[in-house]
Formats: structure tokens, sequence, C-alpha cells
């Protein structure tokens, strides 16, 4: 059998990159997917690449409350949410604007709470349940020109650890997986010249989303017990 064979799970952020990876990843592990993103024509491709129709899609974007509340009633019954839906931008920490700032934290904040705490309801209800938060080397560290992408992360990271604090005792377990820099689409939002100077000049090679993906897989094959906590990925020579 395989190790997910009769579980259900829901992931955001699914149209390309660690979403992307990560719902192929489950799905060949046995899980039924649910895929959510905004780009409906690359959901699409992602359902047809999954063996035995393990991967259902259902597009939208999640800043849209009446479509969050949509995902969070076709997901009711998940085992587990993977929260990885995000977007980025770099520029100099003098130079980023009010509407990069507020597309940022909308997103990888606001937006991610509210699917999170909707689903988290369904799972307290049924007493299970397994919240995995994707989010990044930055939550703990502050790189140059990151500064809003890094106050965002910080900013979940500390809604996973509570969420962890307050659901633990019925029935819920979180665990954070936190990549550093990833070989993803996420960064071509960012055109600023010294962005893409220091991009050009770095000196390691970045992880792979497939990378992340193994670590979400080991992350929701645990069994309880066992409860990874905080799971952290960082391209080698980049320490």
């Amino acid at each position: 059998m395989l190790p997910l064979e009769g579980r259900r799970i829901l992931v955001t952020g699914a149209s390309a990159g660690i979403g992307r990876a990560t719902a192929l990843t489950l799905a060949q592990a046995g899980a039924q997917v649910l895929a959510t993103g905004r780009r409906e024509d690359a959901l699409s491709t992602l359902q047809a690449q999954a063996a035995d129709g393990r991967i259902q899609t259902l597009a939208g974007d999640l800043n849209d409350a009446g479509f969050a509340a949509d995902l969070a009633a076709a997901a009711a019954q998940v085992d587990v949410f993977v929260n990885n839906a995000g977007v980025l931008r770099y520029a100099p920490v003098l130079e980023i604007t009010d509407e990069d700032t507020a597309w940022m934290f909308q997103t990888n904040v606001l937006s991610a709470f509210r699917i999170s705490q909707s689903i988290a309801r369904h799972m307290v209800a049924r007493g299970q349940g397994q919240l995995v938060f994707v989010t990044s080397i930055g939550a703990r560290e502050v790189f140059r020109m990151a500064s809003v992408y890094a106050a965002t992360k910080h900013a979940l990271s500390a809604m996973a650890r509570a969420m962890r604090l307050e659901l633990q005792g019925q029935g819920l377990r979180v665990t954070e997986v936190a990549p550093g820099m990833v070989d993803t689409d996420i960064r071509a939002s960012s055109d600023h010249p010294e962005v893409l100077a220091s991009l050009a000049a770095r000196r390691f090679a970045p992880l792979s989303a497939q990378d992340v993906a193994q670590a979400v897989l080991y992350a929701v094959t645990t069994e309880p017990p066992c409860c990874p906590d905080l799971i952290e990925l960082r391209p080698q020579g980049a320490a």
C-alpha cells in the first residue's frame, strides 16, 4: 500500500513551483489531492499528469474571501492542509512600495491565515488533522532586499506556532517547512537592478521545488505521536 493511500490533502499555490511539485509528490504517494491556485490552465495540466485521477483542482484567488470560503467548504474533510501559496517581490528597503508591501502581506499573511483558520475548524470538529505551513528561512533571518517578504514569513511562522500551541490538545499536528532559496518562478516579479545583480552573483545552487516537496512528504508520512515541528532546508554552501 502507498504511504498516503486514503489520505485527503489540500495544497494551495499549486499552479507552479513548490505547490505543484508537492501536489504531484503527495498524489504519487497515494493521496487524493485537492490542488488550488490562480491559473486554471496550469492546474488542468497538473491534473492531467496525476495517475488514477488523484488530483482534483479548484482555481481561484485566496485573496477573494468568497473563493476562500468555497475552498474551505470543498476541503472540509481533508486530513492534511499544505499552506503554500505566497508571493514575493525583492527591492531595497527604502524603495519597496506601499502597493508591493500590501500585496505581500495580504497574500502571505492575511489570506494564508484565513484559509488555515477555516480548515483548522473542520479538523478540530473531527479531532484530527495536520497543518503544514511552507514559510522560509527568511522567517528567522533577514536578507538584503527581502525586508517585507521576511516580515510576512516571520508573521506566518508565528501563526503556525500559535496554532500548534492552541490546537495540539485537540488532535491537530502543525508543521512548518522553511526552505532557503528555491529555484522557482516566484522571483520573476523582482526586476530591480540591484536584485538581479545579487542573484547573478550568488555562489551556490538553489534548492529545487522537489527538494521542498520531499520535506513535506516526510512531514505528512510520520505517524502520531511524532509531530515534525520545524524543518529547515538550506542550499549547500549558502549557510
